[in-house]
């Protein structure tokens, strides 16, 4: 229970985290090329990847809770 404990107020704050860092605007990109210019290389780079911090987050807190059920389930009865 103690690490569920410190494992949740991480987990909130992960996640308060990766959605002010999505919702913050960003500066506009400067353009290097051609105006209209596509390049596979540029586009790579304007990506956000938020989602893959978000899904490490979710992952982690399932693992958590998963080794907090094992230890409980593991535990001998009274």
């Amino acid at each position: 229970m103690r690490s569920l404990v410190y494992t949740v107020p991480i987990w909130v704050f992960g996640l308060h985290q990766a959605r002010a860092q999505q919702t913050n605007p960003a500066p506009p990109i400067p353009e290097s090329g051609p105006s209209g210019s596509n390049t596979i290389a540029a586009n790579a780079a304007a990506t956000d990847f938020n989602w893959i911090w978000l899904s490490l987050l979710i992952a982690l807190a399932v693992l958590a809770l998963w080794m907090v059920a094992r230890r409980t389930q593991s535990r001998t009865p009274r």
